[in-house]
């Protein structure tokens, strides 16, 4: 695991700065390298390998491939085997000479090949070329800027901001981003909230042609093992979570208590490892107390963390010091309060993310299964948009549920997929027009088929807020985050189960719960979700008033259009109206101090 930057000019002192910039995600050991037409900067936490022999940039034998990487590829002993039976030679254990060797074996379809999450550019002297890649599901990040001219990566934008710090570029704000984020909470990928910074997606591979100017997508294109329709949930996720428990460093488990995390406990009991495990303890909620007990049952070394009014304070201030793009997700505090935890006895943790989503957990899926299109709302949009006035609270108490009502309707009488999980997962109380985001989609998906309820969270929400809040939140701390249900094979074993496996007479992921009921006591299995945000105003709303203010006036001088200012004003002076919107709309007012705390670091353009 590390963080890599790069780009197609020389310029040592750029790429020393940019990859100090972003020391935090590799404090091991540093490399920048000048080639030809290319600069390529690393810096490595060593987790597999850790002698010298895992160094980056990693050149290979005849000076003409060289690779910075970002990641952990779990299958790279079997393809080491098939590279050294084609009598290519390998100087360390690395899994990143693994992927530089495939490379000159098979080209740019080694990604293919490839089992595990990663973010890498691999400059070809040799073709005049350089790739950049992101792993299927999007678990490591990779933003880039390209204006025709010149191409720069990084694992984080604040290492970018190095770049357009020396070229005295000014950031301009997206506005359809904005609009995203302000409805979903997040960006989604290509975009960013700056026009200037794009997100690799996940599974595209760029290709820059250094000569033309000229670039190329590809996306990853995989297929199976063959025998995964004979294996069981217990077979595929026991493989998944050892393959990720490979490490030259210690491994332990965050456990909340949850469905997903008790999975990885019962799979790491079956495997016989006793890891120390890390539970985050919010009060008014019974997660920990569950977590204590799976963590005892799994004999697991249990440690936890209680998140207090001081060192929330502490986690609130320095989500903003690693956070390079907003969102909307405050479950990034106590996500870097367990990081920090866990920091002082491991290297890597494995976590449950990716359970929701590939094997239907959230509640909406009771709504949105049968639908099955994404066409724009178009007219119907256009009319209910007529009727939005956010700015009264009579509309907020009253008519706002009755015209959400009326959405959904209209999106269950049409099958209308997109029209119904933006509903279902708006953030916002109407306040901004979801017409723009709304044409977005369906404009990027033309109107095709979409044959899971899941499609939108698996393809933007998983990758954009969650993976993108977990990576923000270990690497915070030097840790690597391993995600074994988001494994290509536990990807397909999921996509294969008909319907009913996984929701079932209005229950998520029935799989893994009948997994579990079979394997723990019956009241440790069927309770309440809590998940893992905070009770804002027990934690924030209470004691930072005027920095919500403060913020809500930041984005009204922006003058973004994507909320009237009239409306911002109302919710900065008014206090029963902001009271309101803090109760009914709590994300929006995270949403909008994560949005002042991370532009506010960057030189934007009015």
């Amino acid at each position: 695991m590390c963080g890599i930057v790069g780009f197609n000019f020389k310029d040592r002192d750029l790429g020393k700065r940019m990859a100090g910039a972003i020391r935090h995600r590799g404090p091991d050991d540093e490399g920048v390298v000048v080639f030809d037409r290319v600069t390529l900067g690393n810096r490595r936490l060593s987790i597999i390998d850790l002698s010298r022999a895992g160094h980056q940039p990693m050149t290979n034998e005849a000076g003409t491939v060289s690779i910075v990487y970002n990641g952990e590829v779990y299958n790279f002993e079997e393809l080491k085997k098939d590279l050294k039976a084609r009598k290519f030679r390998f100087k360390s254990n690395t899994d990143t000479e693994v992927i530089l060797k495939g490379y000159e074996a098979y080209g740019a379809e080694i990604i293919n090949k490839l089992r595990g999450m990663w973010a890498f550019a691999i400059y070809d002297a040799s073709k005049n070329k350089l790739l950049l890649s992101r792993d299927f599901f999007g678990i490591k990040p990779l933003y880039y800027f390209w204006d025709e001219e010149t191409l720069i990566f990084a694992s984080e934008i604040k290492a970018l901001k190095e770049f357009f710090s020396q070229r005295k570029i000014k950031l301009h704000l997206e506005k359809l981003a904005l609009n995203a984020y302000f409805i979903l909470g997040y960006a989604p990928h290509p975009l960013t909230v700056f026009r200037e910074v794009k997100k690799l997606s996940p599974g595209e591979t760029l290709i820059f042609d250094l000569s033309a100017k000229s670039t190329e997508r590809k996306f990853i294109s995989w297929q199976p093992a063959p025998n995964h329709e004979a294996r069981d949930l217990e077979q595929v996720m026991a493989e998944s979570v050892a393959k990720h428990l490979i490490a030259d460093v210690p491994v332990g488990v965050y456990l909340s208590g949850g469905a997903d995390s008790t999975l990885m406990a019962l799979m790491l009991k079956k495997l016989g490892r006793n890891l120390k495990a890390f539970t985050v303890r919010i009060k008014k909620r019974e997660d920990a107390e569950f977590a204590k007990r799976i963590a005892k049952f799994a004999n697991l070394d249990h440690e936890e963390i209680e998140l207090d009014e001081n060192n929330f304070e502490e986690m609130y201030s320095r989500a903003w010091e690693f956070l390079d793009e907003p969102l909307a997700d405050n479950s990034l505090i106590p996500s870097l309060l367990v990081s920090k935890a866990a920091a002082k006895h491991v290297k890597v943790v494995i976590t449950g993310e990716g359970g929701d989503e590939l094997f239907l957990g959230y509640d909406r899926y009771r709504f949105l299964s049968g639908l099955s299109k994404a066409d724009s709302a178009g007219a119907f949009g256009t009319f209910l948009d007529f009727f939005r006035m956010p700015q009264s609270k009579i509309y907020l108490k009253f008519l706002r549920p009755i015209l959400r009502r009326g959405r959904l309707l209209r999106s269950r009488f049409s099958r209308n997929l997109l029209l119904g999980y933006l509903e279902n997962a708006a953030i916002d109380g109407d306040f901004a027009s979801r017409l723009p985001l709304d044409k977005y989609f369906a404009d990027r998906l033309s109107g095709s088929k979409i044959p899971n309820p899941n499609f939108f969270d698996q393809n933007f929400y998983l990758p954009d807020d969650l993976l993108l809040k977990t990576d923000c939140a270990t690497m915070a701390f030097s840790l690597e985050g391993r995600v074994p249900i988001l494994d290509r094979e536990v990807f397909a074993f999921a996509n294969r189960l008909p319907m009913s496996e996984k929701l079932n007479n209005g229950v998520g992921k029935k799989i893994i719960k009948d997994y579990l009921a079979k394997n723990l006591p019956q009241e440790l299995v069927f309770r309440k979700k809590e998940g893992f945000s905070l009770p804002m105003a027990s934690y924030l709303y209470e004691g930072h008033g005027e920095e919500i203010k403060a913020s809500i006036k930041f984005l009204e001088d922006l003058n973004s259009g994507i909320f009237p200012n009239r409306l911002l004003k109302k919710m900065r002076t008014d206090f029963s109206y902001l009271n309101l919107i803090q109760k009914r709309f709590p994300t929006l007012i995270f949403a909008i101090l994560a949005f002042q705390k991370t532009v506010q670091k960057y030189d934007i353009s009015s």
